[in-house]
């Protein structure tokens, strides 16, 4: 049975199952031209260069009838019928199996095309229609699978032969049976193999099924008109190939110019926009183009975009929706077109009744994060052609494009008011941790001045009282520093001073007059190699390297403490990394990330003072001015604190 546009049912057998089984099969490699709509009937001609390509396209096409439950005939030569049932068992067929249940018969062609002794179309086609029948009482279908060489050796003329295929081709298209006929391209002559061509609507060859645009129908083949016929076919595939090829370079050339204008760096979105929509127009003959925000369940359309003037079309005009076209294009969520609102029956919306227009192509366009759009082209002319798939396709690309832009300037505007958000929800922090440490100064003092008042009237204390005291007064000392700790960390971002070209050499030198009591008293040796110039804030960089290289100190271990204080370039050019490696204690690994966590010690305070903020601090520090500070240490190894900050402008 014949078939055009849909899938075949799973109980009916047409040319549509045989050309999946070429396309599913290992052994055929080549590509598979499905019908998709073009003519075809359910006869196909094999046209093969050698037995393994032969074999490779018959033994897919039987071996799925056998699945099927149909019955399957291979007609060839009596000396080929050994060599036939050797290529089915090699291709994973049982033939035995098959020929004893009688679904598969390997029949010659002298008992079949030539059985009374020579061929006769009208009994072929008899013989073929009465087996048909007997057949399909029994099986899911017929199969035939025949070698055409006996037309060489039996004296028939072409003309005869390619009578009996159109007529074979009307016999199958009625019938569930499916025939494949094999021509050896080395044995025929090229003008037989030329007209086997035309009269098959699918071919295969070199491993490949395609529809054939070559092939003429079996009344205009076999008629009196034939060369009349075949002249109208030849010009009428220059035509369409020329056509066909015209619309191929135009598609490009306007895919080509889409390209160049989304891809263009110089323009703006507004700009792409104006280009995009003004090729637009060309393309689709149209007069203008536009963007609207469109809600299908409230009715609402509001024009956000119009590429050129309109009387009524213009940007924040609102109408509803089902008084535009743009309507259409909602309700598919894919494009939508009119091309004569009259003959199709919407000339009755506002659109077209008061604002003239006749023409429309638009499309539906989802934005995650934002309203949705309608992108649509519009003409005051009816067209007399409808619009192409080319032309709905180049709408589509346009409507990604929009569709992509937009949602990447939602997702920009929302990330500009998430960090209009995180800056005032930090300014605010960074105010109220300043008022609170800040307040907490003046009660703190009085504290442990009263503490102190009380610890000098030492004659009327106890010894356990006067312990108390100094942990009251230790308590209040430890929280005052802290309380400044806290303040210098809140002021990072708020108090800080410009970020401006600045010598380290200078501030590490001020940091080591600062340290030079520590540094004598623990007999430490430091060594500053050449550093840079970077952008920063002086002061806050002269805290960083205070914080790091006290750090170095205290945490140096028994030996004397040696400190390297060097600088390179960043792999990119931009910034500079200053490390300052230490030969102390070490940190574990585990623990290398809390030690930049506020408050957070790794030593109880009778090892080791401290508030807990410095390294906190030297992180705030670092990250204000873009940069970025890690740790490399083993337990007892050492550490080396690295900080990228960015280089100054050579002058």
């Amino acid at each position: 049975m014949s078939k055009t546009n849909s899938s075949p049912a799973d109980d009916v057998l047409d040319l549509e199952r045989p050309l999946n089984a070429l396309a599913t099969s290992p052994d055929f490699r080549g590509p598979v031209e499905q019908v998709e709509g073009e003519f075809c009937n359910d006869h196909f001609a094999l046209i093969y260069d050698a037995p393994a390509d032969q074999f490779a396209a018959v033994v897919p096409f039987l071996r799925q009838g056998l699945e099927r439950g149909e019955q399957c005939v291979y007609v060839t030569d009596k000396d080929s019928v050994d060599a036939v049932r050797t290529a089915l068992r090699d291709g994973g067929i049982d033939v035995e199996a098959a020929v004893a249940s009688g679904s598969l018969v390997v029949e010659t062609f002298q008992n079949t095309y030539l059985k009374n002794g020579a061929f006769d179309v009208d009994e072929m086609i008899s013989f073929y229609a009465d087996v048909i029948d007997e057949v399909n009482a029994e099986y899911e279908g017929f199969r035939l699978a025949a070698e055409m060489s006996w037309i060489l050796e039996s004296d028939v003329a072409i003309e005869e032969t390619m009578t009996y295929e159109s007529k074979v081709n009307d016999l199958f298209d009625d019938e569930d049976a499916v025939a494949v006929c094999q021509y050896d391209r080395n044995r025929f002559p090229p003008e037989v193999i030329r007209d086997v061509v035309r009269v098959h609507p699918h071919l295969i060859y070199d491993d490949t099924v395609c529809h054939n645009f070559y092939y003429t129908p079996p009344e205009e083949f076999c008629g009196p008109n034939q060369p009349t016929h075949e002249l109208d076919r030849m010009l009428g595939t220059l035509r369409e190939r020329t056509e066909a090829k015209t619309e191929l370079q135009e598609r490009e050339r306007y895919q080509q110019r889409q390209n160049e204008i989304i891809a263009d760096p110089d323009r703006s979105f507004e700009q792409k926009l104006d280009a995009l929509f003004e090729l637009g127009c060309e393309r689709f003959d149209l007069d203008l183009g536009g963007i609207a925000r469109v809600d299908p369940d409230d009715d609402r359309f509001e024009l956000e975009y119009v590429s050129d003037e309109h009387e009524h079309l213009e940007p924040g005009a609102e109408l509803p929706l089902s008084e535009t076209f743009c309507a259409l294009a909602a309700e598919t969520k894919a494009v939508a077109d009119v091309t004569d609102p009259e003959s199709e029956g919407c000339d009755g919306i506002l659109a077209c009744r008061e604002f003239g227009i006749r023409a429309y192509l638009g499309t539906y366009v989802e934005i995650d994060g934002g309203p949705d759009r309608s992108v649509a082209f519009v003409g005051e002319s009816t067209r007399d052609e409808p619009f192409s798939e080319d032309e709905c396709e180049f709408l589509r690309s346009i409507g990604q494009w929009v569709t992509y832009e937009l949602e990447q300037h939602e997702r920009e505007r929302e990330l500009e008011r998430t960090v209009d958000r995180l800056e005032t929800s930090n300014e605010r922090l960074e105010q109220f941790a300043y008022a609170a440490s800040h307040d907490m100064q003046e009660p703190l003092r009085m504290v442990s001045s009263y503490l102190q008042l009380i610890e000098r009237r030492d004659e009327d204390l106890s010894a356990e009282t006067r312990e108390y005291l100094e942990f009251a007064v230790d308590g209040a000392e430890r929280m005052r520093a802290m309380i400044d700790g806290l303040l210098q960390y809140s002021r990072v971002q708020s108090r800080g001073g410009p970020l401006e070209p600045t010598d380290l050499e200078a501030v590490v030198a001020d940091v080591r007059d600062d340290l030079q009591l520590r540094l004598a008293e623990t007999d430490a040796d430091l060594t500053v190699g050449d550093l840079p110039r970077v952008t920063g804030d002086p002061e806050q960089l002269r805290q960083l390297f205070q914080n790091l290289l006290d750090n170095a100190l205290t945490y140096a271990g028994d030996e004397p403490p040696r400190i390297d204080t060097t600088a390179e370039r960043t792999s990119d050019g931009d910034g500079w990394t200053i490390s300052v490696r230490d030969e102390g204690i070490g940190i574990p690994v585990a623990e290398q990330d809390r030690i930049f966590d506020l408050f957070d010690r790794l030593h109880s305070r009778e090892e080791y003072a401290g508030t807990g903020i410095g390294l906190a601090l030297c992180q705030r520090i670092v990250e204000r001015h873009a940069g970025a500070i890690r740790v490399d240490s083993e337990p007892g190894e050492g550490a080396t604190f690295s900080v990228t900050l960015p280089a100054a402008d050579e002058a």
